[in-house]
């Protein structure tokens, strides 16, 4: 007992020296066997220079392939059932803004709405992926519920073509783009076995929502007019969107100092496959816009003219 108690100070205090701003390179301070059971913690901090309360442990992500990863991929069909349904759904607009609205106006010009439409969602991409590692997925989302709907319902007061190019189609875009996008990638980031099928069966969401948004807008037009149409959709837009944005939540965080965005955008195969999605939708909303005007130009009626854009929705949600 008395040579234990004697040699513990002595063993503090040799260690202390050891962990000094003077420390040597090697500790050469040799212990008892009974020191060493007693300070083992205080040596191994005190030489090692290291302490558990400086380390924070990176949080533990939510597990992939859970139940919530299907609610998860729920919500982004329906979203994208709000944003590209009533994109691909235009075609019905066009006709009705070149027959009623402004049937002085050229259909290319008239083909501005849409495009810019379509041009603001897709090329928005480039903005919504940063917003989304800062903001969170919901926040953005949310955020592009509330532009579209506020979009729909200035169209609804617009009086001029380019009022209708910067609301219905401009405003609409950036909106739609801060669903579109995490919409797109969330259901991935949830899902590892079944990732394909759950993206798949999120981004078909956007051609039901084509059928559904092309009856809809038909039938409401013809009934109400398209001013009541456009703040009719604005509702469903709000209720339907912005519920599904509620539920979305990231799995992963986003790693610390963020992503390098120069070093994917040179990564060639990156630019080959963003060069094929640029060549493919220069053509891919050509036929959602002019197919039913040219329909009607050949003699079909104006139900027969829309139900193209019905099929090709109903196509679109097969081949997705």
């Amino acid at each position: 007992m008395l040579s234990r108690s004697a040699s513990t100070p002595s063993t503090q205090v040799s260690h202390e020296s050891c962990s000094g701003t003077n420390k040597p390179e090697k500790c050469d301070h040799q212990d008892t066997p009974d020191s060493t059971a007693d300070g083992a913690l205080g040596m191994e901090e005190a030489c090692d220079g290291w302490s558990e309360k400086n380390s924070t442990p990176p949080a533990e992500p939510i597990p992939a392939d859970s139940g919530y990863a299907w609610v998860i991929v729920v919500c982004a069909a329906l979203n994208l059932m709000c944003t590209l349904g009533v994109v691909n759904s235009f075609g019905v607009f066009s006709t009705y803004y070149i027959n009623y609205i402004y049937p002085n106006v050229s259909a290319a010009s008239i083909a501005w709405v849409g495009t810019t439409m379509s041009l603001f969602m897709l090329g928005g991409a480039i903005a919504t992926g940063p917003l989304t590692d800062r903001f969170g997925f919901r926040l953005v989302s949310l955020a592009g519920t509330a532009i579209c709907c506020v979009a729909l319902l200035l169209a609804s007061f617009t009086n001029a073509l380019w009022q209708l190019v910067l609301t219905q189609g401009v405003m609409f875009g950036i909106g739609a783009a801060c669903i579109f996008s995490p919409s797109v990638s969330l259901p991935a980031q949830w899902h590892e076995k079944r990732r394909p099928l759950a993206t798949g069966i999120a981004v078909a969401g956007s051609g039901a929502g084509g059928m559904i948004f092309t009856v809809a807008t038909q039938e409401m037009m013809d009934k109400i007019g398209h001013k009541w149409t456009l703040r009719a959709l604005a509702l469903i837009l709000l209720c339907a969107s912005g519920s599904a944005g509620m539920f979305y939540k990231r799995r992963v965080a986003v790693p610390r100092g963020g992503v390098n965005l120069g070093a994917i955008a040179k990564d060639p195969r990156l630019m080959a496959v963003g060069l094929a999605g640029f060549m493919v939708n220069i053509s891919y909303f050509v036929p959602w816009f002019y197919l039913p005007t040219a329909a009607l130009k050949i003699g079909q009626t104006k139900q027969a003219a829309n139900n193209l854009v019905l099929y090709m929705n109903a196509g679109s949600t097969v081949g997705r």
